[in-house]
C-alpha cells in the first residue's frame, strides 16, 4: 500500500513544524496522545471576581485592581467591535487566506510563518490529533505587506478575465489574418460537400480581389492612406486603454487584500481601564512587541512565563475557551516552573505534568502559595497585572487580542526593569517624557519625570530568567544579537530544548568548529615548516 500524495497544505504544515520545533520528529507530535485527555476543569474551580465594563469606571478600576496588583475578568468589553462578526473562521478565510501568520520561531530566531488557508485547515484536521499544535501568536500583523508572490497571484486572477477576452480577440485576429491560399488548402482537404467548398473557393476569391483593389486605392489615394493611419491610432488608443484598466485593475485588487490585512486592528479598540501605554512616547521602532493576534486549537497555548520589563496585559477573547493558571509575585520558580524532562515547556505538557502536584493532596500546595484557576469564556478580558507568572492554555478553536502596556501605576517597575535590559528604550523613554513635559507643561509628564530622577540611584532590578514574552517567540532588543523572548530553564545537567538555548548551543557549536579548523590549519602549517627545515638541513 502506498502512502498517501502529500498535498501542498501538507508540505506547508510540515515545513513549518520542522522550523519552529526542530527538536521534535515530524512523526512525534503526538507521541504523549495528549488529545485522548480531557483538561477541562468545573465551573466551581474558577473563583476570579468578574466585573462589568459598563459599570466600573476607569479610576474604580485603578484603585480596586491596578493599584493593588489584582488580577480580573471584564465583562462587556466587546461591545461594538467588530470583532463580533468578522473575527471568524469564515470571514478569515474569506479575507486573510493568502495572508501569512506567525506560528513560531526557529532555531536562529527566525519567524516562521503560514498562510491563514493552511492554518484553518490544519486546525481541523492534523492539529486535532498534535499534543501541542501550532498556533498564530503574531505581533507584526499590523506591518506587513503583501510578498510579491502574493501580489503576483493577486493580479493573475484579477485579470484572468481581461486575459481570456484578449485571447479571444487574438484568435479572431489571427483567424482573420490568414492567407486566401491557406484556407482553400485546408478547406479543400475537408470531408465537406463539394458545392460548400465551391462557394467558400468563390467567397476567398472574391476577398482577395477586394483587399488587392483596397490596397490599390490606398497606395493612389492619399486622403484614404490618412484614413488608415487614423483607424490605426483609434486602435491602439483602445489597446492602451484596455491594458490600462487591467493595470487599474490589478492596483485596485492589490490595494483591496492590503487594506484587509490591516482591518484586524479596525476590529477591536482598547479597553478605557489601558487606554494610558506610556511604551507608545518611545516610538514603534524602538518599543517592544507589545499587541499580539492569537488564534489555536485545543492543547495550543503559551508555557508558564511572566509579561517582559514589569508590564501587565489584557487579554480579550472572541471565540472559544481558555485555561488560565495564575500564581502571586514571589513564589519560588522552582515550583511553578520546575524540570518537566522529558515533556517540553509546552502549556498542555505543564498540565499534565506540573498541575498535579498543585492539585494533590485537596489542592494543600495551590492553597499555600495562591494558585488561581480561570476559565475565560467568549466575549470576557482577562486582567493579568505585571510580575504574577501565568500560564494559558485553549480548550477549544480560539481567537484573541492581547496587549501588554506600561501606565503611570506600574511605572515605576517598568522603568527599573527597563533600565536594566534595555538602555537605549530607557534613555530614548526618559527623553520623550522631558520633551512632552517642556511642550505641554501638563502634571502628568512632571510626575513621571520626578519618578525617572528619583528612581536613578535605586539599584537595577535583574532581570528573572523567567522574565519572557506572553508570545514566547517575539521580542526586542537593543544589542545587535538576536535575543528571543523564551528564557532557559534552570536544569542543571539537562538539556533545555527552548529557543535561547538551541540558539545558544548552535553558536557554541559553531565556534569550537572554527577553532578546530584554525588548529588544523595551525598544525599543518607547523609541520610544512618542518618539513622544508628537514630538508634544508639534508640539502
Amino acid at each position: 500500500m502506498q502512502p498517501p500524495m502529500m498535498t501542498r497544505h501538507h508540505r506547508r504544515i510540515r515545513r513549518a513544524k520542522l522550523r519552529a520545533r526542530s527538536e521534535l520528529d515530524i512523526f512525534q507530535w503526538d507521541k504523549h496522545q495528549f488529545a485522548q485527555q480531557d483538561f477541562t476543569i468545573p465551573a466551581s474551580f474558577d473563583t476570579l471576581e468578574r466585573i462589568d465594563y459598563a459599570n466600573v469606571s476607569r479610576e474604580e478600576f485603578i484603585e480596586r485592581y491596578e493599584e493593588k496588583s489584582l488580577p480580573v475578568v471584564i465583562r462587556g468589553v466587546m461591545e461594538g467591535w467588530g470583532a463580533c462578526k468578522n473575527w471568524n473562521s469564515e470571514t478569515f478565510l474569506k479575507k486573510y487566506y493568502s495572508q501569512p501568520f506567525k506560528v513560531g520561531e526557529d532555531d536562529d530566531g527566525n519567524n516562521v510563518y503560514v498562510k491563514m488557508k493552511y492554518f484553518l485547515k490544519y486546525a481541523e484536521t492534523d492539529g486535532l490529533k498534535d499534543d501541542s499544535p501550532l498556533y498564530i501568536f503574531d505581533s507584526g500583523f499590523v506591518k506587513r505587506k503583501l510578498t510579491a508572490v502574493q501580489k503576483k497571484r493577486i493580479s493573475g486572477s484579477s485579470s484572468s478575465s481581461s486575459s481570456s477576452s484578449s485571447s479571444d480577440r487574438k484568435g479572431k485576429k489571427s483567424s482573420s489574418s490568414s492567407s486566401p491560399t491557406m484556407t482553400s488548402k485546408r478547406e479543400s482537404t475537408s470531408d465537406e460537400d463539394d458545392g460548400d467548398s465551391e462557394s467558400e473557393k468563390d467567397k476567398d476569391k472574391d476577398a482577395a480581389v477586394g483587399s488587392k483593389r483596397a490596397r490599390s486605392n490606398s497606395l493612389s489615394n492619399g486622403s484614404a492612406n490618412k484614413v488608415v493611419r487614423v483607424f490605426g491610432k483609434r486602435a491602439s488608443r483602445r489597446r492602451e486603454d484596455s491594458s490600462s484598466d487591467r493595470d487599474s485593475a490589478k492596483e485596485k485588487s492589490v490595494k483591496r487584500e492590503e487594506e484587509h490585512a490591516s482591518t484586524l486592528l479596525n476590529d477591536f479598540t482598547v479597553p478605557k481601564y489601558f487606554k494610558d501605554d506610556l511604551f507608545q512616547l518611545a516610538g514603534d521602532r524602538r518599543r517592544p512587541p507589545y499587541r499580539w493576534f492569537v488564534v489555536g486549537g485545543p492543547r495550543s497555548g503559551t508555557g508558564i512565563h511572566i509579561d517582559p520589563l514589569g508590564t501587565s496585559a489584557w487579554n480579550t477573547l472572541t471565540t472559544g475557551h481558555k485555561r488560565w493558571c495564575m500564581f502571586p509575585p514571589g513564589i519560588p520558580k522552582s515550583l511553578y516552573d520546575p524540570v518537566m524532562k522529558p515533556f517540553d515547556r509546552e502549556a498542555v505538557s505543564w498540565f499534565h505534568h506540573v498541575y498535579p502536584r498543585f492539585a494533590a493532596n485537596d489542592y494543600e500546595l495551590a492553597k499555600q502559595y495562591g494558585m488561581i484557576e480561570v476559565i475565560q469564556g467568549p466575549g470576557e478580558t482577562m486582567f493579568v497585572p505585571g510580575g504574577w507568572p501565568h500560564i494559558v492554555m485553549n480548550l477549544d478553536f480560539t481567537i484573541a487580542i492581547t496587549q501588554n502596556f506600561c501606565s503611570p501605576t506600574n511605572f515605576e517597575a517598568v522603568w527599573l526593569y527597563t533600565r536594566h535590559a534595555r538602555p537605549k528604550l530607557a534613555k530614548k523613554f526618559q527623553a520623550e517624557i522631558e520633551r512632552m513635559y517642556n511642550k505641554t507643561g501638563k502634571c502628568y509628564f512632571k510626575d513621571l519625570l520626578d519618578k525617572c530622577r528619583s528612581l536613578a540611584y535605586v539599584p537595577m532590578l535583574p532581570m528573572s530568567t523567567d522574565d519572557s514574552s506572553s508570545s514566547s517567540s517575539s521580542s526586542s532588543s537593543d544589542s545587535d544579537d538576536d535575543v528571543t523572548s523564551t528564557d532557559s530553564e534552570s536544569d542543571i545537567g539537562e538539556i533545555c530544548m527552548c529557543h535561547k538555548c538551541k540558539k545558544k548551543r548552535r553558536k557554541e557549536l559553531r565556534r569550537a568548529n572554527k577553532e578546530k579548523k584554525n588548529d588544523k590549519s595551525d598544525r599543518s602549517d607547523r609541520s610544512d615548516k618542518r618539513s622544508d627545515k628537514s630538508s634544508d638541513k639534508s640539502d
